[in-house]
């Protein structure tokens, strides 16, 4: 496979993305002008989002992969399932044997894996008795007491983490 970009690469394996090529011009940062005035901001302007985190284009980046090389198993947000346990080993031994697939996409994929079964949308569908899915999209186990306690928890502990980090 050439040296493409990742994105262009995963361009190719889906064929209906949008162009990710690079434009002759760089976007100009936008930037909030300085006013000095003692007016008080408005209540209703919501702050600048800062930009997105290189590890969070790249971990999202590596669940389109899986979506497009497992569309059976990844899903969108609405459509998530549980995923079978050690679905990580099972990942690395299949991504082992496709040659289609550069190195880099493949430890993108692998590492992405953790961050999709860490969503809220993962979270949330993790509940007693949902049927848990292999790479294949088949029915393997289901989830336990247990384990959905557990997924409640992490969410409650992302959801608390996250109003506290959030200035209200």
């Amino acid at each position: 496979m050439s040296n493409a970009s990742l994105k262009d690469q995963l361009q190719a394996v889906v064929g209906n993305f949008p162009s990710t090529e690079k434009k002759d011009k760089p976007r100009p940062k936008q930037t909030v002008p300085t006013v000095q005035t003692n007016a008080k901001p408005k209540q209703n302007q919501r702050p600048q989002r800062a930009e997105k985190p290189k590890w969070l284009e790249h971990a999202q980046y590596g669940v389109e992969l899986l979506k497009a090389y497992f569309p059976q198993c990844f899903k969108s947000a609405d459509e998530i399932r549980p995923l079978k346990k050690g679905i990580k080993q099972d990942l690395v031994k299949r991504l082992s044997t496709l040659d289609a697939i550069v190195t880099e996409d493949k430890a993108c994929m692998v590492k992405s894996l953790s961050y999709y079964v860490n969503t809220m949308s993962y979270h949330k569908t993790v509940t007693e008795g949902t049927v848990r899915l292999d790479l294949d999209g088949n029915p393997d186990g289901v989830v336990t007491a247990e384990e959905a306690k557990y997924s409640i928890e992490r969410s409650q502990l992302k959801m608390k983490a996250k109003q506290q980090a959030t200035p209200q």
